[in-house]
Protein backbone atom coordinates (compact mmCIF):
# COMPACT_ATOMS: atom_id res chain seq x y z
CA UNK A 1 0.00 0.00 0.00
CA UNK A 2 1.52 3.12 -1.04
CA UNK A 3 1.78 6.54 0.85
CA UNK A 4 2.87 9.81 -0.55
CA UNK A 5 4.35 12.13 2.63
CA UNK A 6 2.92 15.53 1.54
CA UNK A 7 1.69 18.57 3.47
CA UNK A 8 2.50 17.26 6.70
CA UNK A 9 0.33 13.85 6.19
CA UNK A 10 0.89 10.11 4.80
CA UNK A 11 -1.94 10.17 2.49
CA UNK A 12 -2.47 6.58 1.03
CA UNK A 13 -3.27 6.48 -2.64
CA UNK A 14 -3.37 3.90 -5.98
CA UNK A 15 -2.01 4.21 -9.25
CA UNK A 16 -2.22 1.83 -11.65
CA UNK A 17 -2.80 1.87 -15.35
CA UNK A 18 -0.57 3.64 -18.44
CA UNK A 19 -1.70 6.18 -20.68
CA UNK A 20 -3.09 9.96 -19.91
CA UNK A 21 -3.70 10.37 -16.30
CA UNK A 22 -6.74 10.06 -14.40
CA UNK A 23 -6.97 11.95 -11.12
CA UNK A 24 -10.65 10.32 -9.36
CA UNK A 25 -11.76 12.26 -5.81
CA UNK A 26 -13.58 10.72 -3.35
CA UNK A 27 -16.42 12.28 -1.51
CA UNK A 28 -17.41 12.04 2.35
CA UNK A 29 -15.74 8.99 3.86
CA UNK A 30 -14.56 7.38 1.18
CA UNK A 31 -11.74 5.96 0.10
CA UNK A 32 -9.69 4.32 -3.26
CA UNK A 33 -11.94 1.50 -3.16
CA UNK A 34 -15.42 3.65 -4.15
CA UNK A 35 -13.97 3.66 -7.65
CA UNK A 36 -13.23 0.35 -7.95
CA UNK A 37 -15.88 -0.38 -10.48
CA UNK A 38 -14.28 2.92 -12.88
CA UNK A 39 -11.02 1.77 -12.36
CA UNK A 40 -10.97 -1.27 -14.56
CA UNK A 41 -12.61 0.45 -17.89
CA UNK A 42 -10.31 3.36 -17.90
CA UNK A 43 -6.77 1.62 -17.15
CA UNK A 44 -6.41 0.18 -20.92
CA UNK A 45 -6.10 3.22 -22.28
CA UNK A 46 -5.31 5.53 -18.74
CA UNK A 47 -3.18 5.80 -15.77
CA UNK A 48 -5.40 6.20 -12.90
CA UNK A 49 -4.92 7.36 -9.25
CA UNK A 50 -7.44 7.50 -6.25
CA UNK A 51 -6.44 8.35 -2.87
CA UNK A 52 -8.27 8.80 0.73
CA UNK A 53 -8.61 12.28 1.28
CA UNK A 54 -7.51 13.31 4.93
CA UNK A 55 -9.82 12.39 7.20
CA UNK A 56 -10.76 8.86 5.88
CA UNK A 57 -9.31 5.70 4.78
CA UNK A 58 -5.84 4.78 5.43
CA UNK A 59 -4.30 8.63 5.21
CA UNK A 60 -2.89 9.53 8.49
CA UNK A 61 -2.85 13.34 9.13
CA UNK A 62 -2.44 15.61 12.32
CA UNK A 63 -6.50 15.34 13.28
CA UNK A 64 -6.52 18.62 14.17
CA UNK A 65 -9.34 19.74 12.06
CA UNK A 66 -9.34 20.13 8.18
CA UNK A 67 -9.94 23.13 6.07
CA UNK A 68 -11.31 23.48 2.55
CA UNK A 69 -8.37 24.13 0.91
CA UNK A 70 -6.33 20.99 2.57
CA UNK A 71 -8.20 19.30 0.23
CA UNK A 72 -7.16 21.01 -2.83
CA UNK A 73 -3.55 21.42 -1.73
CA UNK A 74 -3.50 17.71 -1.13
CA UNK A 75 -4.54 16.77 -4.67
CA UNK A 76 -1.86 19.46 -5.89
CA UNK A 77 0.88 18.02 -4.05
CA UNK A 78 0.07 14.23 -4.49
CA UNK A 79 -0.14 15.20 -8.21
CA UNK A 80 3.28 16.95 -8.11
CA UNK A 81 5.05 13.52 -5.98
CA UNK A 82 3.56 11.19 -9.00
CA UNK A 83 4.97 13.65 -11.55
CA UNK A 84 1.36 14.11 -12.87
CA UNK A 85 1.46 17.17 -15.18
CA UNK A 86 -1.54 17.67 -16.51
CA UNK A 87 -4.55 15.29 -15.87
CA UNK A 88 -8.26 14.55 -16.41
CA UNK A 89 -10.22 14.98 -13.09
CA UNK A 90 -13.53 13.49 -11.97
CA UNK A 91 -14.95 14.35 -8.51
CA UNK A 92 -17.91 12.44 -6.90
CA UNK A 93 -19.99 14.78 -3.84
CA UNK A 94 -17.66 16.26 -1.77
CA UNK A 95 -15.15 15.09 -4.16
CA UNK A 96 -16.75 17.56 -6.98
CA UNK A 97 -16.33 20.35 -4.61
CA UNK A 98 -12.35 19.48 -4.31
CA UNK A 99 -12.45 19.10 -8.17
CA UNK A 100 -14.49 22.37 -9.13
CA UNK A 101 -12.06 24.16 -6.38
CA UNK A 102 -9.01 22.75 -8.27
CA UNK A 103 -10.15 23.66 -11.25
CA UNK A 104 -10.59 27.15 -10.44
CA UNK A 105 -7.70 27.23 -8.87
CA UNK A 106 -5.32 25.29 -10.94
CA UNK A 107 -7.35 25.09 -14.37
CA UNK A 108 -3.24 24.69 -16.17
CA UNK A 109 -3.25 20.93 -14.20
CA UNK A 110 -6.45 19.52 -15.52
CA UNK A 111 -7.42 18.75 -19.04
CA UNK A 112 -10.86 17.69 -18.21
CA UNK A 113 -13.28 18.18 -15.09
CA UNK A 114 -16.13 15.83 -14.26
CA UNK A 115 -18.46 16.50 -11.35
CA UNK A 116 -21.05 13.77 -10.05
CA UNK A 117 -23.22 14.57 -7.56
CA UNK A 118 -21.57 17.62 -6.93
CA UNK A 119 -23.24 21.01 -5.65
CA UNK A 120 -22.00 24.38 -5.12
CA UNK A 121 -22.27 24.64 -1.35
CA UNK A 122 -23.39 22.05 1.55
CA UNK A 123 -27.08 21.71 1.48
CA UNK A 124 -28.37 22.51 4.64
CA UNK A 125 -30.52 19.40 5.39
CA UNK A 126 -27.97 16.91 4.52
CA UNK A 127 -25.62 18.85 6.68
CA UNK A 128 -27.80 18.74 9.79
CA UNK A 129 -28.47 15.22 9.04
CA UNK A 130 -24.91 14.00 8.34
CA UNK A 131 -23.24 15.99 11.39
CA UNK A 132 -25.64 14.61 13.32
CA UNK A 133 -24.77 10.91 12.60
CA UNK A 134 -21.55 11.61 13.23
CA UNK A 135 -21.57 13.21 16.47
CA UNK A 136 -24.03 9.96 17.26
CA UNK A 137 -20.76 8.00 16.86
CA UNK A 138 -18.38 10.19 18.71
CA UNK A 139 -21.01 10.19 21.65
CA UNK A 140 -20.22 5.99 21.47
CA UNK A 141 -23.09 4.97 18.82
CA UNK A 142 -21.78 2.14 16.37
CA UNK A 143 -19.38 3.61 13.32
CA UNK A 144 -21.20 1.27 11.11
CA UNK A 145 -24.37 3.36 11.73
CA UNK A 146 -22.79 6.55 9.75
CA UNK A 147 -22.40 4.36 6.76
CA UNK A 148 -25.92 3.01 7.44
CA UNK A 149 -27.77 6.62 7.98
CA UNK A 150 -25.29 7.58 4.25
CA UNK A 151 -26.58 5.08 2.39
CA UNK A 152 -30.13 5.78 3.23
CA UNK A 153 -29.88 9.09 2.10
CA UNK A 154 -27.68 7.85 -1.18
CA UNK A 155 -29.54 5.40 -2.51
CA UNK A 156 -33.28 5.18 -4.41
CA UNK A 157 -35.81 3.68 -2.41
CA UNK A 158 -36.20 1.36 -5.79
CA UNK A 159 -32.87 0.25 -4.85
CA UNK A 160 -33.09 -0.75 -1.49
CA UNK A 161 -36.88 -2.33 -2.69
CA UNK A 162 -34.70 -4.44 -5.06
CA UNK A 163 -32.39 -5.93 -2.39
CA UNK A 164 -35.14 -6.42 0.02
CA UNK A 165 -36.55 -8.47 -2.98
CA UNK A 166 -33.50 -10.72 -3.68
CA UNK A 167 -33.01 -10.88 0.15
CA UNK A 168 -30.55 -9.15 0.57
CA UNK A 169 -29.33 -5.66 2.88
CA UNK A 170 -26.61 -3.46 1.97
CA UNK A 171 -23.60 -3.77 3.79
CA UNK A 172 -22.40 -0.97 6.32
CA UNK A 173 -19.08 -0.06 6.94
CA UNK A 174 -17.52 -0.93 10.13
CA UNK A 175 -14.02 0.64 9.84
CA UNK A 176 -14.85 4.29 9.99
CA UNK A 177 -13.24 6.89 11.65
CA UNK A 178 -15.89 8.90 13.45
CA UNK A 179 -13.14 12.44 14.55
CA UNK A 180 -11.99 11.88 11.07
CA UNK A 181 -14.89 12.15 9.66
CA UNK A 182 -16.21 14.93 11.86
CA UNK A 183 -13.14 17.11 10.47
CA UNK A 184 -14.09 16.53 6.86
CA UNK A 185 -17.81 17.80 7.96
CA UNK A 186 -15.94 20.70 9.22
CA UNK A 187 -14.75 21.58 6.02
CA UNK A 188 -17.56 20.43 3.84
CA UNK A 189 -19.64 23.18 5.67
CA UNK A 190 -17.44 25.68 4.77
CA UNK A 191 -17.27 24.79 0.86
CA UNK A 192 -19.00 27.43 -1.28
CA UNK A 193 -18.17 27.96 -5.01
CA UNK A 194 -21.19 30.11 -5.86
CA UNK A 195 -18.75 33.38 -7.05
CA UNK A 196 -16.42 30.89 -8.46
CA UNK A 197 -18.41 28.62 -10.83
CA UNK A 198 -18.47 30.51 -13.54
CA UNK A 199 -14.70 30.99 -13.57
CA UNK A 200 -14.25 27.62 -14.34
CA UNK A 201 -12.47 27.18 -17.90
CA UNK A 202 -11.66 23.85 -18.35
CA UNK A 203 -14.12 21.85 -20.80
CA UNK A 204 -16.91 20.22 -18.01
CA UNK A 205 -19.24 17.50 -17.78
CA UNK A 206 -21.77 17.29 -15.15
CA UNK A 207 -23.62 13.74 -14.03
CA UNK A 208 -26.26 13.98 -11.72
CA UNK A 209 -29.09 11.43 -10.71
CA UNK A 210 -32.36 12.82 -11.00
CA UNK A 211 -33.87 11.21 -7.89
CA UNK A 212 -30.71 12.13 -5.61
CA UNK A 213 -32.40 13.34 -1.72
CA UNK A 214 -29.00 14.20 -0.77
CA UNK A 215 -27.90 16.43 -3.17
CA UNK A 216 -31.04 17.85 -5.32
CA UNK A 217 -30.44 17.96 -8.87
CA UNK A 218 -31.22 21.61 -8.99
CA UNK A 219 -27.80 22.23 -7.21
CA UNK A 220 -26.21 20.28 -10.13
CA UNK A 221 -28.07 22.20 -12.70
CA UNK A 222 -26.07 25.81 -10.70
CA UNK A 223 -23.16 24.40 -11.52
CA UNK A 224 -23.63 23.43 -15.37
CA UNK A 225 -26.08 26.45 -16.25
CA UNK A 226 -23.11 28.61 -14.94
CA UNK A 227 -20.12 26.74 -15.97
CA UNK A 228 -19.24 27.72 -20.40
CA UNK A 229 -19.98 25.00 -22.35
CA UNK A 230 -20.73 22.10 -19.60
CA UNK A 231 -21.84 19.02 -21.02
CA UNK A 232 -24.91 17.77 -19.17
CA UNK A 233 -25.76 13.96 -18.34
CA UNK A 234 -29.18 13.56 -15.95
CA UNK A 235 -29.95 9.96 -15.26
CA UNK A 236 -33.62 8.84 -14.05
CA UNK A 237 -33.97 7.30 -11.25
CA UNK A 238 -30.71 7.50 -10.10
CA UNK A 239 -29.65 8.54 -6.43
CA UNK A 240 -27.03 10.13 -5.23
CA UNK A 241 -24.59 7.22 -5.51
CA UNK A 242 -24.49 6.88 -9.04
CA UNK A 243 -22.84 3.48 -10.85
CA UNK A 244 -19.99 3.75 -13.07
CA UNK A 245 -21.94 1.68 -15.64
CA UNK A 246 -24.53 4.42 -15.73
CA UNK A 247 -21.76 6.99 -16.97
CA UNK A 248 -18.50 5.30 -17.85
CA UNK A 249 -19.56 5.09 -21.74
CA UNK A 250 -20.08 8.84 -21.64
CA UNK A 251 -17.51 9.84 -19.19
CA UNK A 252 -14.64 8.41 -21.21
CA UNK A 253 -16.08 9.34 -24.47
CA UNK A 254 -15.62 13.10 -22.60
CA UNK A 255 -12.54 11.99 -21.76
CA UNK A 256 -11.00 10.52 -25.14
CA UNK A 257 -12.22 13.82 -27.05
CA UNK A 258 -9.01 15.68 -25.54
CA UNK A 259 -6.66 12.96 -26.36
Amino acid sequence: MPFANINGIEMHYNDEGEGTPVVLVTGFSGDTTFFKQLIPELTPDHRVVTFDNRGAGLTRYPGEGIEPQDFVDDVLALMDELGIGRAHMLGWSMGGHIAQEFAYQHPDRLISLTLVSAYPYRPARSSYFMNGIVDCALRGGGAEYISMMTNAFCFTEGFFSGLEAKGRTLRSLTDLDPRGLKDQMGALDRFDTREKVAGITVPTLSIHGLSDIMVEPVLGDYISDRIPGCRVLRIPDTGHIVRPSLYSAEFIDFISSFE
